[in-house]
């Protein structure tokens, strides 16, 4: 088996979470906020939210761009189902974008070809989340730019990568997307 991560869990880490288990708060309490802010601070994002899974947060953002049936979520092939299973739970619809074969993440070039022809088609994307994938950033200046021609939302999947920096800011930030 080929690892695409490996966790660093100190005995710092451990009593944290022996902390929380003794406490009065298993779900809600003291700790989830400062868990937020933290993630928010290293991110330099405005906010941040806990939820239970990435998975969740997709979905969550999903809704908030009111992803719906009849609607279109492209991501990567290459990732966690969540990145197309979030567009499934809002109803809509999936499809991918061929990945870069240097750094396994969404292929800008793949991308700006697939836009053009989903545009004269007429089916363009309402959403597309690209991955970040094993702490690797795919180019989301030029994916952000093409967007933008085209009137396309976008949903980061910064799991893989979170703690990550890329061109000078940190993966999550959401510089080059919504």
């Amino acid at each position: 088996m080929i690892p695409y991560g490996r966790q660093i869990i100190n005995e710092d880490d451990i009593r944290a979470v022996e902390a929380v288990l003794r406490s009065d708060f298993l779900t809600q309490g003291p700790v989830g906020p400062r868990f937020e802010q933290a993630v928010a601070d290293r991110v330099r994002a405005q906010h941040a939210i806990a939820v239970n899974s990435a998975t969740s947060a997709l979905h969550i953002a999903c809704l908030a761009l009111d992803l719906g049936p009849r609607d279109l979520l492209w991501t990567s092939p290459v990732t966690f189902v969540a990145s197309a299973n979030c567009a499934r739970y809002c109803g809509a619809d999936v499809d991918f974008v061929d990945i870069d074969p240097e750094t396994f993440n969404m292929s800008a070039d793949r991308l700006a070809e697939k836009l053009e022809r989903a545009d004269q088609a007429g089916r363009l994307p309402k959403v597309i989340v690209p991955v970040h994938m094993g702490g690797q950033a795919p180019d989301m200046v030029r994916i952000a730019a093409l967007a933008r021609e085209y009137g396309v939302r976008i949903v980061e999947d910064a799991s893989h990568a979170i703690g990550a920096d890329h061109d000078g800011a940190p993966v999550g930030a959401c510089a080059h997307s919504d």
